[in-house]
């Protein structure tokens, strides 16, 4: 096979119709480039919990309006006994969004360049060039840009790093209507591995009666999600008797950087890349950032006219900006997965006896962590039985 074989040609193939692959896009639309999709359909299936931070997309440029079902502005957080801390600013911090309808804004600018319902089956490079194989014909590209989420193939194809499989948690959630007594200001988060193995349970409300509901879990997640409907104590009685609209699957991705996101003229973008938040799984965000990131690489290298294209300073520049954010953020996910229930009790009793909610008010950020966990880290009193499991885990940050 070799490039005039190829039945179409274009400097930029973009592997994937999600965020991270349409942010690209957009931030591309005036250059030579394709998006592939394998589904028929922008925006499905449907996997986030479509929790965004408004700092987050006015930093990207790109201010969603049609797919906005509610404006939260903080968090209820439970311990697996039921105390509470409750962080909560006085202005509007996150927008829940609809999704599709959410994808399906990013794509309006670049619909035209998006081709549905192609797979991508296999890719080779030949002359310096990129030939994807697909079963409606071959496509020819200067440069690969692998947005395919989490699921791997086209990434271990390229030579890329298997990410941990112990990061790469199962989830699910239910959209419910008939909800009781939600705060529609506030975002529910339950730790304890009673609940939610591993991870934590959510309840993201959508108006004052219809809520998503869901979990991560290191296994069996459905079966910790009808446990959670059904017997946690606060929880299910608001819960039980709710109708189902809809059943949404899929994984959290919370390995941080794990290995190389950039090789020549290929790279790797949002889920694939591990470009997500290892404490929340949250990455739309962070996806977002990377596109920015990728543009300008991107544009460098084809404007230099060379036609050796070297894509590294992608990574580099990745790990200059959010490595720290994601070490740190990995280290506090791989702690809050050793410890014990009870260990969460006394963390959050002790955060409300120190007055951590207003701390969180002032110095948290949704997307740049690093801030809050560094004022943890320095106040022993939160975590001090628990710090051989911290220490285990920034060892094991070095590792992963």
């Amino acid at each position: 096979m070799n490039s005039k074989n190829a039945s179409e040609e274009y400097d930029i193939a973009i592997i994937g119709a999600g965020p991270a692959g349409l942010f690209l896009a957009n931030y591309v639309e005036d250059l030579n480039f394709i998006v592939l999709e394998e589904h028929e359909e922008v925006g499905r299936p449907l996997h986030c919990a479509g929790l965004l931070s408004l700092k987050g997309l006015e930093r990207l440029g790109f201010i969603p309006q049609k797919s906005v079902q509610n404006k939260v502005r903080g968090a209820i957080f439970v311990s697996p006994s039921g105390l509470k801390l409750i962080v909560k600013s006085r202005r509007d911090e996150a927008v829940v969004v609809d999704r599709e309808y959410f994808d399906k804004e990013l794509a309006r600018k670049v619909t035209d360049r998006i081709k549905l319902g192609v797979k991508v089956l296999n890719v080779n490079r030949k002359s310096g060039k990129w030939i994807l194989k697909t079963e409606r014909g071959n496509i020819c590209s200067k440069i690969l840009v692998n947005a395919e989420g989490f699921r791997y193939d086209l990434s271990l194809k390229l030579g890329f790093d298997k990410p941990p499989e112990n990061l790469l948690l199962p989830a699910i959630q239910v959209e419910l209507e008939k909800v009781k007594d939600l705060d529609e200001d506030l975002v529910e988060i339950y730790l304890g591995n009673r609940w939610a193995p591993g991870f934590f349970a959510w309840i993201i409300p959508l108006s004052s009666e219809e809520a998503r509901v869901g979990l991560a879990a290191k296994s069996q997640p459905l079966i910790c999600l009808k446990n959670f409907l059904n017997k946690h104590p606060t929880a299910s009685p608001r819960l039980r008797k709710a109708n189902i609209r809809r059943v949404l699957g899929g994984r959290v991705v919370l390995t941080g950087i794990y290995g190389e996101i950039a090789k020549g003229s290929s790279i790797l973008i949002g889920d694939v890349a591990g470009q997500t938040k290892p404490t929340t799984g949250g990455g739309v965000i962070y996806s977002g950032i990377a596109a920015q990131i990728a543009s300008r690489v991107i544009r460098d290298e084809l404007f230099k006219n060379d036609r050796d294209i070297k894509l590294e300073k992608y990574d580099r520049t990745w790990r200059q900006m959010l490595g720290r954010e994601l070490f740190f953020m990995k280290v506090a996910r791989l702690f809050m997965m050793q410890i014990r229930d009870k260990d969460y009790d006394k963390i959050i009793e002790k955060m409300r006896e120190i007055g951590f909610e207003a701390i969180a008010e002032k110095v948290g950020d949704i997307d740049f962590q690093y801030k809050i966990l560094k004022r943890i880290i320095k106040t022993p009193a939160l975590y001090l039985p628990q710090i051989p499991y911290l220490l285990a885990s920034f060892i094991r940050s070095f590792l992963i």
